[in-house]
């Protein structure tokens, strides 16, 4: 029973941490859509474009040295870092430079396959999401600095999401960063492709083989004796 279940739980957490890498890929791969089809991109990428251009970094290590600031100025104000923290702030920036460099995401032309592909960008970054965070191995290092603000500011951790979302999206405007009507369309409807994703996960976790694979047994066990 102990080998049997020692066994179970390398193969949980394989399967946590081939979900957090899955995310991440995912979500590089939203990002680009966002980006090439040029309709303007999510607040945070307002920014990160917007130093991109200002730097001449590339867009992925833009992306890393803001992350590990944020983990930094988060620590700081005594806010836990999780392991997922620190691989979210490496390889998202590297998946999205992976990917750019790849150049298989066009460009397109007409103005319908240009909302197309962003709609299809929007889509894959909720569904990362999704992927990412039911890993449960940390949150991102904005998720962080929004913990580390709330120790500072007394206000809910909704209005000091919504006011770092506007501060970096003037920031990255005034640096040079694609703001456009694709930057309002993301704000109001990213969550619900999450919501979608995080619903897929649960009929996942439903189907035979999570059940028969990553289940404890002794939670299984427990419950059937209850």
């Amino acid at each position: 029973m102990l080998s049997k279940l020692k066994r179970q739980n390398l193969l949980k957490n394989l399967f946590r941490y081939l979900a957090l890498f899955s995310g991440f890929f995912i979500l590089a791969n939203g990002i680009v859509f966002t980006i090439q089809a040029n309709l303007g991109v999510n607040p945070w990428d307002v920014l990160h474009i917007g130093l991109s251009n200002q730097t001449g970094l590339s867009l992925g290590r833009v992306m890393q040295g803001l992350g590990l600031i944020l983990i930094v100025v988060s620590y700081f104000f005594k806010i836990r870092i999780y392991t997922g923290t620190i691989l979210n702030m490496i390889f998202l920036g590297l998946f999205v430079d992976m990917v750019i460099g790849l150049d298989y995401v066009p460009v397109p032309d007409s103005l319908w396959l240009k909302v197309l592909l962003y709609a299809t960008g929007v889509a894959i970054f909720g569904f990362g999401c999704a992927v990412y965070m039911s890993a449960n191995l940390g949150a991102g290092p904005r998720d962080s600095m929004m913990l580390a603000l709330a120790k500072v500011f007394p206000y809910r951790l909704g209005m000091i999401r919504t006011a770092m979302e506007v501060t970096v999206t003037l920031l990255g405007f005034l640096l040079g960063g694609p703001l456009g009507i694709g930057t309002i369309i993301f704000a109001v409807s990213v969550g619900n492709f999450m919501d979608l994703g995080f619903a897929i996960i649960r009929q996942f976790k439903k189907t035979v083989f999570y059940k028969s694979h990553l289940v404890d047994p002794i939670r299984e066990n427990a419950a059937k004796q209850t």
